[in-house]
């Protein structure tokens, strides 16, 4: 039987500041991320923006709230889950959100303000990993492991 993959690596900027909350006593940020690309179509450079709902929890969801904001470039590694609910007029609604198992804090925020740590005198950690296990392992190939 074939293990089954479900891993996100995404870099963009956050929308707005993290959501915080609190769950039965652990910590639970929300927040959406915006990854741009840039390709080019029959000779014209084109840009074209995703966004992406975001949750992370525990002390990454602290940290995130404390250092993180609207603007900030983050790369975030973690595993898409559905969603599946009923709306209030009887219809199946679903979305798929990225639940985050680790985080990096790069450069500055998008404008270089909006209270980001270095506003506030403050020093940022530069990565966090929640230590959930992806359930694979992890290996190095060095060139005399390659079989061609």
């Amino acid at each position: 039987m074939a293990n089954d993959l479900n891993k996100v690596l995404l870099i963009g900027r956050m929308t707005r500041d993290p959501e915080f909350k609190s769950v039965n006593g652990s910590s639970v940020v929300n927040f959406s991320l915006a990854s741009n690309r840039i390709y080019v179509s029959n000779g014209d450079k084109k840009e074209e923006t995703n966004y992406f709902d975001c949750v992370a929890w525990g002390k990454l969801a602290d940290i995130l709230k404390q250092y993180a904001g609207k603007g900030k470039q983050v790369a975030i590694e973690g595993r898409l889950q559905q969603q599946s609910w009923e709306t209030p007029e009887g219809k199946k609604a679903s979305k798929i959100r990225i639940y985050v198992e680790s985080a990096q804090l790069l450069g500055g925020n998008a404008s270089n303000s909006g209270g980001g740590p270095s506003d506030r005198g403050e020093s940022s950690p530069s990565t966090y990993d929640s230590g959930q296990s992806s359930g694979y392992d992890e290996f190095s190939a060095g060139d005399e492991d390659i079989p061609f």
